[in-house]
Formats: structure tokens, C-alpha cells, sequence
């Protein structure tokens, strides 16, 4: 896992020279850099409190063996955890200085589009109808965050097969960072709560509306939602708030985890896609993101997983071509 630390530590240099070209601002750099240290040591920590007996029943499940074997790696890994939200607020911080949002339009046309004339919005709103929505921030935040945070070091502490933790590993950092910040430097996006004070218009007055209507607007979603516009119009370096809503990167590590939890045992399956649509829809019916932002995220998601594997059984066969020549070579002589 010392590759994974080293690409960590080669993402947070380059998305800190990115953000210190753009704003010029070296003793805030700093600042933002030291804070966000902090704030992911504590996320990490509160995720630890949340997922420990898990990580418990694994080791033991693993053995003392194999637990010493990956304390090495789990060093590794903890660590990139632990830079992986650095860069990625840095570079997120970025996306409207080096490309103005601009695909709202676009993005709104194509969910109507695909949704037969009706805004996804709307529909997730339907189904819901007036039943309570308290749940929704502590799916989205509280029990995601301990995912964001913690999906790599629960997989590498509770699951016996080694390749499988490397290969969900790399497509957790990798999809941080393609869907994350290249993707949505791409689709530079606000997403349909901002839609309006973006553009001035009413199109999405009637989100507004349904949200504050919902109770919504009360919880600590509609609070952040209030403080992302804010740093927006304030502008400067303020890392950990900035708008991205092109692709979902909550869509995304659910569906991470919920390709894992299928792989990982078949009872665990239906978790894991409860886990995914539940992401969606609140991603979804709070505004947040548009349904097709849901849709690329997976997609990528699936490529990458798809991908990886490829990439790993040619490797394997590789390999195990060359110790069959080697083989070979020892019998003809």
C-alpha cells in the first residue's frame, strides 16, 4: 500500500500548488492546509467510534497473523486517508476559478429529458409525499461520512483476501479523484438548489419551496446548503465548502460500498443497494444533485471497476506466462 500513499501525497503537492497559483495566498494556504488536517483527524476519529466494533469482529475474524502482517499497510493507508480530503478540498476549492459553472443548463435539460419531461426532483418528492424526512441528514452525513472516511481501513482490517482490499482501495482513492475533481472540473456545476441564484431565474422556485415546506431547511442539510452559497458569493480560499454537484461523489462511494458489500457476501448485497438508492434519492430530493449526476457517478464507478479488474487478471496472466517460460527454459536444459 505504499503506492496508494505515495499518490496521496503526490495529489495533496500538486492541489496545493494549484490552489497557491490561483489565490496567491501562502499564509492562508497554510491556515486552510493545518484546518483541514484537523477536520479530517477528526472525522476519521469520529468514523473510528462509529465503525470500531466492526474493525474488532474483522481482526478477529482475520487472525492475529494476518493482522500483524497488514499493520504495515494499514499505516499506509490510514495516512492517505488522511491526505485524500486535503487535496480533494483544495482541488474542489479550485473548480470555479479554473472553469466558471457552466453546465447547469445543460445538466437540468438532460434530467428532464431522460425523465420523460419531469424534473427528478419532483419525482423523489412525489413518492415521499408528506411522511418524515428527519432521516435524511443522518443518512447523508452521518452514516455516510464514516464511508467517506473509513471504507479503506475497514476493508483492509476485515477482508481475508488481500486482492480484493487492494483493488476496492485503489477504486476508492481513484474515484476521488477521476469523478471527483476531473469529472467535475468537466461539468462544472452548482446543482438545482443553486440553480436559481446562479442564474437569476425562477426554474427551480419550486424546489425551493418544497424543501422549506419539508422541514429541510431547518437541519444541518439546509444550514450547509446555506453556508456553501455563502462562501460562493464570498469567494477566496475557505476549504471543505465548495459547490460541486457534476458528478455525485456521495452516489459514488455508495456505490463503491455497495459493490463491495456484494462481492464481500451475498446476504450483504440488498445492504448495500439500500445503501445506494437511499444516497441517491436524498441527493436527489434535497437538490444537491441532479438524477443524472447519480447516474455518471455510477457508471464511472462500474468502469473503473471493471477496469481495475481487467487490468489485474492481465497482470496475472503475465505473470504467470513468464513463470511458465522460466519453467520451461529449467527443463530444456
Amino acid at each position: 500500500m505504499k503506492w496508494i500513499f505515495r499518490a496521496s501525497v503526490a495529489y495533496v503537492l500538486c492541489a496545493l500548488a494549484l490552489v497557491g497559483w490561483l489565490y496567491g495566498d501562502t499564509p492562508q494556504l497554510i491556515w486552510e492546509a493545518g484546518m483541514r488536517a484537523g477536520a479530517s483527524v477528526g472525522m476519521m476519529l469520529g468514523a473510528g467510534k462509529l465503525l470500531g466494533p466492526w474493525l474488532l469482529i474483522g481482526g478477529v475474524l482475520l487472525g492475529r497473523r494476518r493482522i500483524a502482517e497488514r499493520m504495515s499497510p494499514l499505516a499506509f493507508v490510514a495516512c492517505a486517508s488522511l491526505l485524500l480530503p486535503i487535496g480533494f478540498s483544495f482541488a474542489k476549492n479550485a473548480i470555479p476559478m479554473l472553469v466558471p459553472y457552466h453546465a447547469d443548463p445543460a445538466l437540468a435539460a438532460l434530467d428532464s429529458w431522460l425523465h420523460f419531461g419531469h424534473d427528478p426532483w419532483r419525482i423523489a418528492h412525489g413518492l415521499l409525499g408528506k411522511r418524515e424526512v428527519g432521516w435524511m441528514p443522518e443518512l447523508y452525513m452521518t452514516v455516510w461520512g464514516p464511508c467517506a472516511f473509513g471504507f479503506p481501513l475497514i476493508v483492509l482490517a476485515t477482508d481475508p483476501e488481500i486482492g480484493r482490499a487492494r483493488h476496492y482501495i485503489w477504486l476508492f482513492f481513484g474515484s476521488w479523484v477521476v469523478i471527483g475533481n476531473g469529472l467535475a472540473l468537466a461539468g462544472s456545476s452548482v446543482g438545482p438548489v443553486f440553480y436559481d441564484r446562479l442564474l437569476g431565474t425562477e426554474r427551480f422556485g419550486g424546489l425551493t419551496q418544497a424543501i422549506a415546506a419539508s422541514g429541510l431547511s431547518g437541519t444541518s442539510i439546509g444550514v450547509i446548503q446555506e453556508w456553501l452559497w455563502q462562501r460562493y458569493l464570498g469567494g477566496g480560499l475557505d476549504l471543505g465548502f465548495g459547490i460541486s454537484a457534476f458528478p455525485s461523489m456521495h452516489v459514488a462511494v455508495a456505490a463503491i460500498v455497495a459493490l463491495y458489500l456484494a462481492e464481500r457476501s451475498r446476504w450483504l448485497a440488498p445492504l448495500g443497494a439500500l445503501f445506494l438508492l437511499s444516497i441517491f434519492f436524498v441527493s436527489v430530493y434535497t437538490g444537491y444533485h441532479y438524477a443524472v449526476d447519480g447516474y455518471v457517478a455510477v457508471l464511472v464507478v462500474l468502469a473503473g471497476h471493471f477496469g481495475l479488474r481487467h487490468f489485474t487478471l492481465a497482470k496475472s496472466e503475465r505473470k504467470l506466462r513468464i513463470v511458465a517460460a522460466s519453467q520451461l527454459l529449467r527443463s530444456v536444459r
